[in-house]
């Protein structure tokens, strides 16, 4: 049978028998993607509906499990906030002397004094210790030396000259040490007031200053300090700065040796070690050199207080 022949002469229902071949391809095709599709999208309708059923068998957040957590949590840090400023709270400079038990209108009068004999007993220290202070030495507060602070910066200046004096003992107590600089760094809030009749305006006359908003402390100035000094006694005024009784805080450090050159090495040789008495070598050291020059330093610190405060109210939730 000649399969060819048969489709030349019926060729219409050959036509007819290929187009229905190419169409049942093809609706297999579609039939096969639907059924796929199909298949996926049941599976992710039950992926979903599975995901559904299990958040609507869940608590709703916040549950009083959440919310009894969160209120440990923030009770736990709020104690833990209000130990850290009581601890702080030891840090509170108090005014100097008796200043608080002074009426108003002596007060200016009484701190000027006060200022003088502190300057006064200062001085004489650095004498006994081998000190040298600046000629024009005065705790930092020179506008003062000849004019009466205002009434409103007496509430700063008392418990400046708290710290300036134990910062001041501690300087001049120094043995052998030169003091080229002992003075405060000029601020804005020191810009605002100056004692009248100042020749130079004060720059570093301070005027009364709040606790920084937001904040549990109070910056009282910054101290600029620069002197020469032997390097143990550098050392003991670091460890007293550490542990002094204010919140001291060291902004900027330089140090710089006085010599530019190292220390020289004694070239002579050194007579050996003679044998001990049952005739062995003794054992042999090595030579050390160590410097002795003095340093140079330069420090920038910064003077906080921490006024007491009343307990704050507790957190809502």
């Amino acid at each position: 049978m000649n399969i060819k022949a048969i489709f030349l002469e019926n060729k219409a229902a050959s036509s007819l028998a290929l187009t229905f071949v190419l169409g049942t391809a093809v609706l297999g095709y579609l039939t096969w993607s639907a059924w796929d599709n199909y298949g996926s999208a049941t599976a992710d309708y039950s992926s979903k509906a599975s995901t559904l059923d299990q958040l609507s068998h869940k608590e709703v957040f916040p549950s009083d499990s959440n919310l009894k957590k969160i209120s440990e949590t923030l009770s736990d840090n709020q104690a833990n906030l209000d130990k850290l400023r009581k601890a702080l709270e030891a840090f509170h400079v108090a005014t100097f002397g008796e200043f608080d038990k002074i009426k108003p209108q002596d007060q200016p009068q009484y701190f000027q004094d006060t200022l003088r004999s502190e300057v006064t007993a200062i001085r004489t220290l650095a004498t006994t210790s081998g000190a040298t202070l600046p000629p024009t030495f005065y705790l930092g507060l020179d506008d003062y030396e000849n004019h009466l602070p205002q009434p409103e910066q007496l509430p700063l200046l008392s418990r400046q000259l708290t710290v300036l004096e134990w910062l001041g003992k501690s300087i001049s107590g120094l043995k052998g040490a030169i003091v080229a600089d002992f003075s405060l760094i000029p601020t804005d809030k020191g810009k605002q007031g100056a004692a009248p009749g100042s020749q130079r305006r004060g720059p570093n006359a301070p005027s009364a200053t709040t606790p920084e908003a937001g904040l549990p402390y109070e910056t009282l100035g910054s101290m600029r300090i620069t002197l020469r000094c032997d390097q143990g006694e550098f050392r003991d005024l670091i460890n007293a700065l550490s542990a002094a009784p204010y919140f001291l805080v060291i902004e900027d450090i330089k140090i710089q040796n006085s010599s530019g050159e190292p220390p020289m090495r004694d070239t002579a040789p050194a007579a050996p070690d003679q044998p001990s008495a049952d005739g062995s070598q003794p054992a042999q050291r090595l030579p050390i050199i160590v410097g002795r020059e003095t340093i140079n330093v330069y420090l920038k610190i910064r003077m906080i207080d921490f006024p007491s405060t009343p307990n704050p109210s507790k957190p809502t939730h």
